[in-house]
């Protein structure tokens, strides 16, 4: 039996969006102040990552090919991921083109909700192309950088890289605080995920 389940895991989550949701009710000024911190909490580890562990990189790593299987199916242990359907499974290049292309509208998801907050903003017209810009040109960096120095800087095999492995490379590159800082990030960057999703 899980100690923490039935009533016990469902008053903690609901206190928890109680409070969050009473964060959003007091105002959107709130709501983006707490979002700019959290932001900078979620993103310092794989800044630290990055400055650390790029000494370390070797760059012929971003080159090795994965060994994927005939079907590919041995990657993953979802059967959604490899259910039939209008996209091959395998494509050019030995892309799996349902997955990636699930991650690629995962990773990019929310975009569209920065169009709530327009009432909020001065200059709209001017204002939201810029940040949305911005926005986008952020996201792709700190997604792209700090994986180029996990994958140049460690060893690890395709098979190796599964939910929560950043945890495991960063202990590799910084140590085991870095290792539980990022793991705190991701579960806090969930929390204001949270937030945003209900401030729109």
């Amino acid at each position: 039996q899980d100690e923490f389940g039935g009533w016990t895991r469902f008053g903690l989550v609901a206190l928890i969006t109680i409070c969050l949701s009473l964060l959003n009710y007091t105002g959107l000024e709130i709501v983006g102040k707490a979002s700019l911190l959290v932001c900078v909490i979620a993103m310092s580890p794989f800044v630290l990552m990055t400055i650390i562990g790029a000494p370390h990189v070797v760059p012929s790593r971003w080159l090795q090919m994965p060994e994927v299987p005939e079907d590919g199916t041995d990657l993953f242990d979802d059967d959604f991921q490899t259910s039939p359907g209008p996209l091959p499974l395998l494509g050019f290049a030995g892309i799996l083109w349902r997955p990636f292309m699930n991650n690629m509208f995962w990773n990019l998801n929310s975009f569209d909700n920065a169009a709530s907050f327009a009432g909020e903003t001065t200059d709209v017209k001017k204002t939201y192309p810029r940040g949305i810009f911005i926005g986008l040109i952020m996201t792709v960096v700190f997604y792209i950088v700090p994986l180029m120095v996990a994958v140049g800087a460690t060893d690890y095999t395709q098979s190796e890289w599964v939910d929560g492995h950043l945890g495991a490379v960063a202990v590799d590159i910084g140590g085991s605080w870095l290792g539980a800082w990022t793991i705190f990030a991701a579960g806090i960057s969930n929390l204001a995920l949270f937030e945003a999703e209900l401030s729109a």
